[in-house]
């Protein structure tokens, strides 16, 4: 190979130095995700060796890709459907547009589609309800500017967007208690397995605030908690096997619409009327809440909203702002047909 100092090392010649493939080189140059330490020292030595640098005229056409990544859960709900129309429309009338990448199999360790989004070099990035530890966020927000929506941290790196999800709890205990009903049951969405650190949570929030809200209403002897996930068919099993195990509540405060909607099929399928044996409450204001086949009550949390605001910080990081900011949505109650006073006699 010819390294004579008149021809310029290029990443063909790190490659064959350190004897690897280029793309190697290229992750460990991109300081991408999922590179080993011993390839780092191998390419670092190869590239000291030939003093290879990456060319001026490169870097500057890598500068932007004007592409917004956006990092969601794997979970069919209308309020990520809510979150992504908030982003579209606010990336709409500028040159950036987003790039979507679902993700499953998080852990505290990481997150796969943040990963993802990462090696494809977006300017910058929105994660939907992450799971990974604080410090994993903080590390990979001093790589790519990053807004997190729905997730309660004191951030430092990263821009953080959420719903006052304690308030909102406490609007739907009030709203049912005012009706009456004493025996209301949470259905949580916290994972609880496997185990997590989860208290900055929206569902750990709305938890506390179900809790601090009930105990404040002189209902504490009747609180009671139900964790599943937050899909339609998991609350359903969850509110059945409440059902059927004799700890029928009056009413039924469920964690989001999407879940709610479980709840509702598990109490028709019992032949339970709604709201006249069981009352049912979400969290979302999604789309199909203000259906007449449904006409759930519920607490807006203003997911359009909420990702207009995402993308808006996400477009200021990119133009250099580092200070970390906060944006919080104001819930609001929505009564519907889905609550009513509880049974005589209950």
């Amino acid at each position: 190979m010819d390294r004579s100092p008149l021809r310029r090392p290029t990443i063909s010649d790190v490659a064959e130095a350190a004897g690897v493939s280029r793309a190697a080189v290229s992750k460990v140059l991109r300081d991408a995700y999922g590179v080993s330490p011993a390839m780092r020292e191998r390419v670092g030595a190869a590239i000291d060796e030939l003093g290879y640098r990456p060319r001026e005229s490169a870097r500057a056409m890598r500068t932007s890709t004007h592409t917004v990544g956006v990092a969601l859960p794997m979970l069919r709900g209308q309020f990520f459907a809510d979150v992504l129309d908030g982003i579209y429309d606010a990336l709409d009338a500028t040159p950036y547009r987003m790039l979507v990448a679902p993700f499953d199999h998080e852990t505290e360790e990481r997150n796969p589609g943040m990963e993802a989004l990462w090696d494809r070099s977006v300017d910058a990035m929105i994660v939907v309800s992450p799971t990974v530890a604080a410090s994993w966020l903080e590390e990979f927000a001093r790589r790519v500017p990053t807004v997190v929506v729905a997730r309660h941290d004191a951030a430092v790196a990263y821009d953080s967007v959420v719903d006052d999800d304690r308030t909102g709890a406490a609007l739907m205990v009030e709203h049912l208690a005012g009706l009456g009903h004493r025996r209301i049951t949470h259905v949580s969405h916290v994972i609880t397995e496997p185990p997590r650190s989860l208290a900055q949570s929206p569902h750990s929030v709305r938890e506390d605030g179900y809790r601090e809200a009930m105990r404040r209403l002189g209902l504490a002897e009747h609180i009671h908690v139900v964790h599943t996930r937050g899909s339609e068919q998991g609350t359903c099993d969850a509110t059945a096997r409440l059902l059927d195990e004799g700890h029928a509540p009056t009413a039924l405060f469920v964690g989001s619409d999407q879940g709610a909607f479980g709840s509702l099929r598990a109490l028709a399928e019992r032949g339970l009327g709604v709201p006249a044996d069981v009352s049912v409450a979400g969290y979302d204001d999604t789309q199909f809440a203000s259906h007449p086949r449904f006409s759930l009550t519920t607490i807006a949390q203003h997911g359009a909203e909420m990702g207009r605001n995402a993308a808006l910080l996400a477009l200021e990081r990119v133009e250099g702002r580092d200070a970390a900011r906060r944006w919080v949505s104001h819930p609001r109650l929505v009564v519907r047909d889905s609550t009513g006073a509880p049974p005589a006699g209950s």
